[in-house]
């Protein structure tokens, strides 16, 4: 059935003036009606309201409800937001619906409220819900172990309301550079059967507790860290996330380098680069010069790290090379 466009009904107090109702000649064959009851109160789930929505549905027959269900009166209101029919205008625009499909409206009884109202269904998101969404989004993006985060005070800005239907959502980081502890705020776009209709922002506070390292006797500054000098306490690191020592290899081979007091956490800035050879240690010695290359094996004078500078006696020539360590094998003497 085609049906010709109508100017919309809903305003938020008044009807449009002016209201025409066009028919083709298919609607002539409608059968008799005998009221047409409208509804004080409405509620509708689609963005476009219909004349069959405000219509109690038990005063008509289906092929009335087939016509007046295809008659779109005006944009449904937001949710939370409420609209208005104007009765008067209202009566005149049925007049000239019956009288288009060749009913006498004089013969139909029209049950007009003096105030009509029309809302948008709606479902209100919980607490629950929102916080459920916001810790699966960081258990599932955070660095850390989701054993070792507690989320908690997570709280919501934004009309919580949205319009009934399928909903679907999704959730992003306002910030590229989360790092997913401390204050952590993310938005999150809400879509009803396909269509974005709002963004909440939601904002917790992320707590992260980690596996510290901790002296288990005092350290002296320049002394070498052993397994039997640490113990490991958990510790909530959310203010100091880069601060202490959490991983094996931060803390093996490492000189401390001021006094360590025992049970106290160590620090990374107390601590040197992790050492790759000691003292007495066998090394490959590696001389470069334009086009040549040359290999000696040496033996280092001094522990060292990665990129330290340090003497090598060659153990062939007896003689002291100064070199730059590459790894724990390699050395590269310096010209």
């Amino acid at each position: 059935m085609k049906i010709m466009p109508l100017a919309p009904l809903l305003l938020l107090g008044l009807f449009l003036p002016g209201t025409i109702v066009s028919v083709d000649s298919a609607w002539s064959a409608a059968g008799p009606i005998n009221e047409i009851r409208i509804l004080g109160n409405t509620f509708v789930n689609q963005k476009e309201v219909s004349l069959l929505e405000i219509c109690d549905p038990q005063t008509l027959s289906g092929e009335w409800k087939s016509i007046m269900g295809g008659l779109d009166i005006g944009e449904a209101p937001p949710v939370g937001a409420e609209k208005f029919i104007d009765p008067v205008q209202l009566r005149t625009y049925l007049v000239n619906l019956l009288d288009s499909n060749g009913t006498n409206s004089s013969d139909v009884k029209l049950d007009i409220p003096e105030k009509i109202v029309v809302r948008r269904q709606s479902t209100k998101l919980s607490q629950d819900w929102i916080e459920e969404i916001f810790k699966k989004f960081i258990f599932e993006n955070s660095p850390w172990r989701q054993e070792d985060i507690n989320v908690q005070r997570v709280r919501c800005s934004g009309v919580q309301l949205i319009p009934t239907g399928k909903m679907t959502y999704d959730v992003k980081a306002y910030s590229s550079r989360e790092r997913f502890i401390g204050n952590v705020t993310v938005a999150v776009d809400l879509y009803v059967d396909g269509e974005k209709v709002r963004t909440l922002t939601v904002a917790g506070r992320v707590e992260v507790y980690a596996n510290v390292y901790h002296a288990t006797r005092p350290l002296k500054q320049n002394e070498m860290i052993s397994v039997a000098d640490l113990e490991v306490h958990k510790m909530n690191i959310t203010e100091a996330a880069d601060r202490f020592a959490t991983l094996p290899d931060q803390v093996e081979n490492r000189r401390v380098l001021r006094n360590i007091g025992v049970h106290q956490p160590l620090e990374l800035k107390d601590l040197d680069k992790s050492l790759v050879l000691k003292r007495g240690d066998p090394v490959k010695i590696v001389y470069e010069e334009p086009g040549l290359s040359v290999t000696a094996t040496g033996q280092a004078n001094a522990d060292a790290s990665v990129g330290d500078t340090l003497a090598v006696v060659n153990v062939s020539s007896k003689k002291t090379v100064y070199c730059k360590v590459v790894d724990s094998h390699t050395v590269k003497a310096v010209h």
